[in-house]
């Protein structure tokens, strides 16, 4: 029953929002649907510290039960959705205030809440889909929350065209591992794997195919191209569903069947290569944005890219820990964004900032730690998650020193452009117009509680000799990886050189963008990165127009087949208007072609 009322209670406030909001007063739909979230939250507590919970319903599908399972992975994860989700909640009231959809807006929240919390809680991957793709509807709607404007419904398509690409081979993956053990129960999954004689090509192939919906849901190179174009939703929507809770159902779904790639080398190291080209990606796409919260939004891609290059290296947990620090620090910086956008009545762009922190105080103080968390600053949560992904590449087995040396190069270039962000918002001179104002206490006092995260949550998993709380917590959970043990002095040499980059990346970066000393060729690098390195032209040019091109010359064939359809309809109405004149109601008429029929039939037969 618990279970059951976790997903429940944000589902009844879909229902009762989208049903009566609309006759209810603010703040009443955002009171409403925070305090069920928050009440989620509770649950999911009380279920982790009470040692968890399971329920099912054997006889849902042949094979398969509608199971619900609440132990360490996903109560750590439901800890994280439904906790930042209740802040996104609170700070949203403030930040929606007087929009003509406010109750609706809070309804799609909800929707939400409960979708991620099926998808966290599912014991069977048939239930984790419809949490899946119960997400990816509640992120078209809420991405194209303002659909009035073109660009905002243009955005909502292209995330929930993208993510359908990936969520067809969740769909194959999980039709070859029914096909190979009869089931898709995730613990009788676990259980066959660990003592099974299937080939490795079947277990792989059945690997890559879920890898390839964790590519969509979590914008992985191919196929992130909907990331940045989803910041076209209201800010708290891309705090919570592009920060904290969806894009991380990826990385979810990779940990959650750890008992599948703890085994598959060639499939984990493919993961590991690919969330080190996205990482790369991101952080080279972001130092060129100009709009506040799209610079945030590459660094998404960036973080996710090394929560998937943890997972393939065999880093499970330290993925994991990631999720956390990352969904703390980055949803504080779209939310103190937020801030900023509100405080300039809707203004974006970078260019027309600077200044701020001496007109927004908190929310200057609330950028800064989210920023150097981002960074890797010492002591900071990202610093400890970011640094452990990193040394993962040399202690685990699917790892090697290319990938350490890489992921320390995009840890310095995330440095450069969390300062970029931090310098061109806060530091120098307002270049904007009006008198910014700081946000109502409804929004800032969030980011205060997202703020001590940023800072304090890493200290949850500190490196040996001291304390970690989240390794041992998710161990049962995960599948068991052997690890090469180094010199302690040796890992804390690699701590103290990822301390080093951050602070080398962050005061260079300080210099360059408020100094203005930029190298000529930064120029060319500036237009390149501004445009994403043009990856949607090429998908413009090779996919999606010649898609169109084709749907055009079908729609003429279809057309045509219309025509000719009209056309045969219409002969056989003339036929039969014809035909109709036959039909006189005369008796004498009907008996007269009768005898002349049968005269015509005698004379035939007579002729043979």
């Amino acid at each position: 029953m618990l279970l059951l009322l976790i997903l429940l209670l944000p589902l009844l406030g879909f229902v009762f929002l989208g049903l009566f909001g609309k006759h209810l007063r603010e703040p009443a739909p955002g009171v409403i649907a925070s305090a069920l979230t928050g009440l989620s939250f509770l649950l999911v507590l009380y279920g982790v510290l009470t040692g968890g919970a399971e329920w099912a319903v054997k006889d849902w599908l042949p094979g398969i039960p509608f199971s619900l399972v609440l132990d360490p992975l996903s109560g750590y994860m439901g800890l994280v959705v439904t906790g930042i989700g209740f802040l996104i909640h609170v700070y949203a009231i403030g930040y929606m205030h007087g929009d003509a959809g406010f109750s609706r807006f809070f309804a799609y929240l909800n929707f939400f809440i409960a979708m991620m919390m099926t998808l966290v809680l599912a014991g069977s991957y048939p239930v984790m889909f419809i949490g899946w793709e119960g997400v990816g509807l509640a992120s078209f709607l809420l991405i194209g929350f303002w659909y009035t404007e073109k660009k905002n419904a243009d955005s909502a398509r292209k995330a929930f065209i993208t993510n359908r690409i990936g969520d067809l081979g969740f769909l194959l993956g999980m039709a070859l591992l029914y096909s190979l053990f009869g089931t898709l129960s995730i613990a009788e999954l676990r259980e066959a794997i660990e003592s099974s004689t299937v080939l490795p090509l079947a277990l792989g192939t059945a690997g890559l195919l879920l890898f390839v919906g964790a590519v969509g849901k979590s914008a992985q190179v191919p196929l992130m191209v909907w990331l940045p174009d989803a910041m076209a939703g209201p800010t708290p929507v891309s705090a919570l569903i592009h920060a904290a809770t969806m894009v991380t159902a990826g990385v979810y779904l990779i940990a959650r069947s750890s008992f599948l790639y703890a085994n598959l080398q060639d499939v984990s190291y493919f993961i590991a290569v690919i969330g080190l080209v996205t990482a790369a990606y991101g952080a080279l796409s972001a130092l060129g944005q100009w709009d506040i919260k799209k610079i945030v939004a590459y660094s998404t891609i960036s973080q996710l890219g090394y929560m998937f290059l943890a997972v393939g290296v065999g880093a499970y947990w330290i993925a994991l820990f990631h999720v956390m620090t990352h969904a703390f620090y980055k949803a504080l910086l779209f939310m103190a964004s937020g801030s900023v956008i509100h405080a300039l009545g809707g203004e974006q762009d970078v260019r027309k900032m600077g200044g701020l922190r001496k007109y927004l105080p908190r929310t200057h103080l609330h950028g800064l730690a989210g920023a150097l968390s981002l960074a890797g600053f010492p002591l900071l949560a990202g610093f400890w998650s970011k640094d452990a992904i990193i040394t993962s590449t040399l202690t685990y087995p699917f790892g090697g020193t290319g990938f350490y040396l890489a992921g320390l190069a995009v840890a310095f270039l995330t440095a450069v452009y969390a300062m970029r962000w931090y310098v061109l918002v806060f530091l120098g001179e307002y270049k904007g117009s009006g008198h910014p104002h700081e946000a109502p206490p409804v929004m800032t006092v969030p980011n205060d509680v997202l703020a001590l995260g940023a800072v304090f949550a890493g200290f949850l998993a500190l490196p040996e000799p001291l304390w970690n709380l989240v390794e041992p917590y998710l161990a049962p959970a995960l599948a068991h990886v052997e690890k090469h043990h180094m010199a302690l002095s040796l890992e804390w040499g690699l701590i103290a050189l990822s301390a080093v980059v951050a602070l080398v990346g962050l005061y260079l970066g300080y210099l360059a963008f408020t100094r203005r000393a930029l190298p000529g060729w930064y120029l060319t690098f500036q237009t390149w990165s501004s445009n994403a390195f043009y990856v949607d032209r090429v998908y413009n040019v090779l996919i999606v127009n010649p898609l169109k091109e084709l749907a055009l010359v079908l729609a003429l064939f279809d057309g045509f087949l219309d025509t000719v359809y009209i056309a045969a309809a219409g002969t056989g109405s003339w036929l039969g208007g014809l035909l109709s004149k036959v039909q006189t109601g005369y008796v004498r008429a009907y008996g007269a072609l009768m005898v002349l029929g049968l005269v015509a039939v005698l004379v035939w037969g007579v002729l043979r």
